[in-house]
């Protein structure tokens, strides 16, 4: 006999990026890092605390520099994990603080690798230190040693594991409408160079206004029909996350299960999707309003579905007949957009007379 789970009962909601989608469907936020920290003296396995505002008085004052410094690139929220153990020990109570978090991340160096596992499993965003992932939700930083400023004007060294905060807080805690491209970080002194550079690695370097980020991507490099070579910005992959968060929220909570399955509904849904949360995309920049950017029925897809049901006629149902035949309780949809990415370089010609 056949186990089943809970999962193998539900309809499956899945948003498919062949190239570019967008971003918020009522302004989804962003903004919230989970941060993981061994800490051998506590008394239980793990702690878990949640800070909303930099101005805080810890006894641990490494943890309370790297959640300061955090919430200084721009987080919202920060939630810290202190571990006593292995990190595998507390999977469990970090599962259940998902929906809390976009971004995880870590100055332990032995949980690196882990990190960059849980967030590709869990469809979260993670600042890692010299891991070739092969992931648009994976970041990794590639500088070994750095020079960091302290308020009182001295200076201190620091490794390329403690970058994380620094960098993570800006790319969590970066808007939609923005990137973390160029972006200088002023607490910073030096940086030190790595041995060589890596597409897929996020490089900092020095330049006359100060330490810059080179190069705002994830550690995506292998390409195909779904994952392309703008998909490498990391503010194109964190709208292709936020879209498929926000789209599945709106059915799951607007629609599913309240309206039958009927083109006239799904239309409906389509309607809420191009006038409503494109629109608001587009005003605030991060969808092009040049472009006519629309969501519809996947005539392909939902023709398959048919045939593959034993409708030999839908081989010759018009685009339009296709539409109107729903399939069963599913809706089939596919979307094309157009990112606004950010502004990273020029060509300038210059014509003399």
């Amino acid at each position: 006999m056949t186990t089943i789970e809970l999962n193998d009962l539900k309809t499956d909601i899945i948003v498919i990026f062949k190239q570019i989608v967008a971003n918020k469907i009522t302004a989804g936020d962003k903004g919230r890092a989970l941060f993981l920290y061994k800490n051998e003296n506590l008394e239980t396995n793990h702690q878990i605390t949640t800070y909303k505002s930099a101005i805080l008085s810890l006894e641990d004052e490494k943890l309370e520099g790297y959640i300061k410094q955090l919430f200084k690139g721009g987080c919202k929220k920060v939630i810290a994990c202190e571990y006593k153990t292995e990190l595998a020990d507390i999977k469990a109570s970090i599962d259940e603080i998902l929906p809390e978090f976009d971004w995880i991340m870590s100055t332990d160096a032995d949980i690196q690798t882990d990190i960059k596992t849980y967030a590709i499993e869990n469809n979260k965003f993670a600042m890692v230190y010299n891991i070739k992932a092969d992931s648009i939700k994976i970041c990794s930083i590639s500088n070994p040693k750095a020079t960091i400023k302290n308020d009182d004007g001295s200076t201190k060294d620091i490794t390329g594991l403690e970058l994380i905060p620094i960098v993570g807080g800006v790319a969590c805690g970066c808007p939609y409408n923005m990137s973390i491209s160029y972006k200088v970080f002023d607490e910073l002194s030096t940086v030190q160079q790595p041995d060589e550079y890596n597409y897929g690695q996020l490089t900092l370097y020095p330049e006359e206004e100060g330490i810059r980020l080179a190069n705002a991507c994830n550690t995506l490099q292998t390409l195909n029909s779904n994952y392309t070579e703008d998909m490498k910005s990391l503010a194109i992959a964190e709208g292709m996350a936020r879209v498929e968060t926000d789209i599945v929220k709106a059915f799951r909570t607007g629609y599913k299960g309240k309206y039958k399955n009927s083109y006239d509904n799904q239309c409906l849904f389509y309607a809420a999707i191009k006038h409503g949360y494109f629109k608001e995309l587009e005003a605030l920049g991060i969808l092009d309003p040049n472009y006519n950017n629309n969501v519809y029925t996947d005539i392909e897809a939902q023709r398959n579905a048919w045939l593959a049901a034993g409708k030999a006629e839908a081989e010759d149902w018009t685009d339009e007949e296709v539409c109107k035949y729903t399939y069963k309780n599913m809706l089939y949809v596919t979307m094309d957009v157009k990112f606004l990415d950010a502004i990273e370089g020029m060509k300038m010609t210059v014509e003399m007379f």
